[in-house]
């Protein structure tokens, strides 16, 4: 769940996140007593409630609020197509308005010369880039696509290992101090390595490649391993928002990340159901 301050993350880069990550969810909005929610499949804006209002006239009225707060959450649940495919069209390929946000060192002296805006451009710009990443994950489901799979989520988990300790010059951030670090809560990390600072899977790849145990406990380690290389990533994707200066990108890139994120989880979690359809127990 991702929740927050429409003034901090707007609703067009909402709606820019889901469309682009192809998001099943939910995001419900509140302004005061108002409320409304808005139901998104893959992506595509198909339900609306607002009051008594649903369908594109509900949506409208939502579309249009500039404040108020909100709070994301995945739902695979089929919902009534309300939303004309006029409307959902229009609002998939909404992007974020930032013609309307101060510039930089324009009404805001303390985030003059922050290169906010710089940095948020280039860590969405990386995220669109790892979808292509994320879909390959994604159609790794038969047992051959196990070590594809994890070599595909550590090239995800890489390029944002790369973007963090190209910028930041502190060696606590370097996959030798982080991985320990990380071992506490995900024990499946000693399983990781490090190879000239990036995550190696070499091992973790060996023993998945090489497993001669019952199929259903590979599944398992795989899941295992999956999420101790989604907590890597979490930790640098949460070690880039502290890049920032301003509230408003921090919070901009905490939800588009998140929406990524899940999506990420969700591919390989379908891996691994992949994986015991092909070997039943």
């Amino acid at each position: 769940m991702v929740e927050g301050d429409l003034v901090d993350l707007t609703l067009p880069s909402l709606l820019y996140a889901l469309a682009r990550e192809r998001s099943t969810a939910i995001l419900r909005l509140q302004r005061g007593t108002d409320h409304g929610t808005l139901y998104f499949c893959e992506g595509t804006l198909v339900h609306a409630r607002a009051g008594d209002a649903d369908g594109d006239e509900a949506a409208c009225d939502l579309l249009g609020w500039p404040d108020g707060r909100f709070r994301l959450t995945r739902d695979a649940e089929p919902q009534p197509r309300t939303v004309t495919s006029k409307l959902a069209k229009v609002v998939a390929e909404a992007t974020p308005d930032r013609s309307g946000r101060r510039p930089a060192g324009q009404g805001d002296p303390a985030r003059a010369g922050s290169g906010d805006e710089e940095i948020l451009h280039e860590l969405l710009t990386l995220l669109t880039e790892l979808e292509q990443d994320k879909t390959r994950l994604e159609e790794r489901s038969a047992e051959s696509g196990l070590v594809t799979g994890l070599v595909a989520l550590a090239t995800v988990v890489n390029a944002m290992v790369a973007f963090v300790t190209g910028r930041c010059g502190d060696s606590d951030v370097l996959p030798s101090r982080v991985l320990p670090r990380l071992s506490d809560d995900q024990p499946y990390t000693q399983m990781l390595g490090e190879d000239m600072d990036r995550i190696s899977i070499a091992t973790a790849a060996g023993v998945i490649k090489g497993w001669t145990g019952a199929p259903e406990e590979r599944d398992q380690l795989y899941s295992e391993l999956c999420q101790g290389l989604i907590g890597v990533l979490t930790f640098y994707g949460n070690t880039a928002g502290t890049f920032f200066h301003g509230s408003r990108e921090r919070e901009e890139w905490r939800a588009t990340f998140g929406v990524f994120v899940d999506g990420l989880s969700a591919a390989a979690r379908e891996v691994a159901a992949g994986a015991a359809v092909v070997n039943p127990r």
